[in-house]
């Protein structure tokens, strides 16, 4: 649990089952990174890249705050420069993607911050229960010279 920065049980519960589903098949590999705080080294979200296809140099861009008292503060945007700069540089990706709800406009915010580009609007990509999801589908090209 300390490995982590889970909290309680519950957490570490949702852990455990992410291991019983896999993180990766034959072909994708997930890149993750624990957001922290510098003061204390709070565990405080996490994020990375996931449905990384290395062969084609293209990975899907994931972050989350734990708790909404993180939200507003920058540290998603100081993390994902970091981030994105892992992606294009030690990653090597010519392509970043990201799903990001309609109505998530503290997200939707940061992909235009960083230079993202809205390809499509998907309808019904997750499930919540049973509420569905309407998400924009993003792209960023690291380097130039791709796009």
């Amino acid at each position: 649990m300390s490995i982590f920065g889970h909290q309680n049980d519950e957490e570490y519960l949702l852990e455990c089952t992410r291991y019983d589903g896999g993180f990766s098949t034959y072909n994708l590999t997930i890149q993750f990174f624990q957001l922290r705080l510098k003061s204390n080294d709070q565990v405080i979200g996490w994020a990375g890249y996931h449905s990384w296809a290395k062969q084609h140099q293209r990975a899907e861009l994931f972050y989350s705050l734990k708790s909404d008292e993180y939200k507003q503060k920058g540290y998603m945007t100081e993390a994902l420069e970091a981030i994105l700069a892992f992606g294009k540089n030690q990653m090597q990706l010519r392509r970043i993607e990201a799903f990001v709800a309609t109505d998530n406009i503290a997200s939707n915010r940061l992909m235009a911050i960083f230079g993202f580009r809205k390809e499509a609007t998907i309808k019904h990509r997750y499930q919540f229960g049973d509420d569905v999801d309407t998400d924009h589908m993003y792209s960023l090209f690291p380097n130039p010279e791709f796009q």
